[in-house]
């Protein structure tokens, strides 16, 4: 059954025919057909084919080309390859920091066995970091204190 091109200049002589209520009805038809359709709507598919809108296939998987810019689709084998170079760069920082053995401070929480000192050679002190912290008896003079270290004075 295709579409008939519905009467569009309808006239009160005219009348409404039975073979009018039936084209009407056959349109209807064609047109719930359409929109219960599950498959070749609109010409969609389920191949990488430009200007066409996706579908997915009878598996529930449609296909898109390699991605070029920021925001298309990403293919699996795109976002597996990403997850495996983590994963490798992951386990070559973890290996390093092993290789350590007991000269580290763990993050999550350790007891360190000297002393902490901060290096400072070009730091931006208007940011929150490291600062090496000396407790004294006396105030320092001149040269007493290093490069971004604050002095406390107790009695």
């Amino acid at each position: 059954m295709a579409w008939t091109a519905p009467k569009v200049d309808w006239a009160s002589p005219n009348g409404v025919a039975y073979g009018d209520l039936n084209e009407i009805g056959e349109n209807l038809l064609v047109l719930k057909a359409h929109v219960d359709a599950t498959t070749e709507i609109h010409g969609a598919v389920s191949a990488p084919t430009a200007s066409k809108l996706i579908i997915r296939d009878a598996a529930g998987r449609a296909k898109v080309v390699a991605p070029s810019a920021e925001d298309d689709i990403a293919l699996k084998s795109n976002v597996t390859a990403e997850a495996a170079a983590r994963a490798g760069a992951d386990t070559a920082q973890d290996v390093t920091i092993a290789g350590l053995g007991t000269n580290k401070v763990d993050k999550a929480g350790d007891t360190m066995a000297g002393a902490l000192i901060g290096d400072f050679p070009d730091a931006d002190y208007t940011v929150a970091m490291l600062r090496n912290i000396v407790l004294r008896q006396t105030v320092p003079g001149a040269g007493d204190l290093e490069n971004g270290e604050i002095a406390f004075v107790w009695e």
